[in-house]
């Protein structure tokens, strides 16, 4: 297929980039590159770049072009990047969603059938006490301006899709990423986890360090997504995904423990600062049964692999381009 990769000069999306090109797909990008297309250099050769902006229809039409299908990436990604400019967060991640959307639709273009949404398992807010665990039939409840823009981004879609037969969207939640990607974060919890051990010796807790956490690898991802665009459309057409791992569900007290274990000497403290309020583990038993997808990476074999980036790579870690909270988004 010619697919086009909203995004995809970002965390997730270079490794959905390198995962799709090793299945031999045609690849559009579009992206702002903020953080620049160092991350791409290597895929130059074999890609169609397009530096835009995905709240532009123009920037999207021309994007579209011969598609066969997209993978919406695109985005202001967590809640402290998007509370600093909300003008930047409602028209990057919800009416981006829209013009995406319409211009699939466009009768001037052919049109574009299959849809990847990339969403979040955010949207569930704080479970504890109410369900166990999460499946995709739980009412979401987000807690926070990020989720609430998932929320209705998929309402977009979904909605779309109950008046276009021929539009065949998925929506794939994704838990908590981790792991290296070559246009690395170190704003995840695993990740931010890994390096303040590596650095300091020491992990900072906010709150009790209960409340659970669902992480999926990066790598892992882009596979998942992948195996959902290829998998057969009555399979996937308007369904919702999570992305995850059982096994991966961890309180933050024991994610800090399997940091602990692979750098010895680190210690943990509890703060009481404001906490973050998410809590929910996540059932993945849907994508493994409809689409027989399986994660790949332990979270202690993502650390490993982190850890021996952040010890060999000679990096200004400290660099505002490694933390998307840190960008200052118009």
């Amino acid at each position: 297929m010619k697919i086009l990769v909203t995004g995809g000069a970002g965390y997730i999306g270079v490794p959905v980039v390198k995962e799709l090109l090793n299945r031999n797909h045609d690849l559009v990008v579009l992206d702002a590159l903020y953080w620049g297309k160092e991350s791409l250099v290597p895929l130059l050769d074999r890609i169609t770049l397009i530096e835009g902006d995905c709240r532009s229809a123009k920037d999207m039409l021309y994007s579209l072009e011969g598609v066969d299908a997209v993978i919406h990436l695109a985005g202001i990604v967590g809640e402290s990047a998007c509370v600093q400019n909300p003008k930047a967060h409602f028209t990057t991640n919800i009416e981006s969603t829209r013009i995406l959307v319409d211009s699939c639709m466009d009768p001037h273009l052919d049109l574009v059938r299959d849809f990847i949404y990339v969403s979040s398992c955010s949207v569930y807010g704080n479970t504890h006490g109410l369900v166990g665990m999460v499946d995709e039939t739980t009412a979401p409840n987000p807690l926070t301006t990020y989720a609430e823009s998932k929320c209705r981004s998929e309402r977009i879609i979904l909605e779309q899709a109950e008046r276009t037969p021929h539009f065949h969207p998925t929506i794939a939640r994704l838990t908590t990423a981790f792991g290296w990607s070559p246009r690395p974060r170190l704003d995840l919890v695993t990740n931010q986890f890994t390096y303040a051990a590596h650095k300091t010796g020491q992990i900072t807790i906010h709150g009790s360090g209960n409340q659970f956490r669902s992480l999926i690898h990066v790598s892992d991802i882009a596979t998942a997504l992948a195996d959902l665009l290829e998998a057969p459309r009555f399979v996937r057409s308007g369904q919702i995904f999570h992305v995850g791992a059982e096994e991966n569900n961890k309180t933050l007290n024991e994610l800090a423990e399997i940091v602990c274990a692979v750098i010895p000497g680190t210690t943990t403290v509890h703060v009481d600062k404001k906490t973050d309020r998410r809590n929910y583990a996540i059932s993945c038993s849907k994508i493994r049964n409809l689409i027989g997808w399986e994660p790949e990476w332990s979270i202690e074999d993502g650390v490993k692999d982190l850890l021996e980036k952040l010890e060999h790579l000679d990096w200004d870690w400290e660099s505002r381009r490694y933390r998307n909270n840190s960008y200052e988004y118009v």
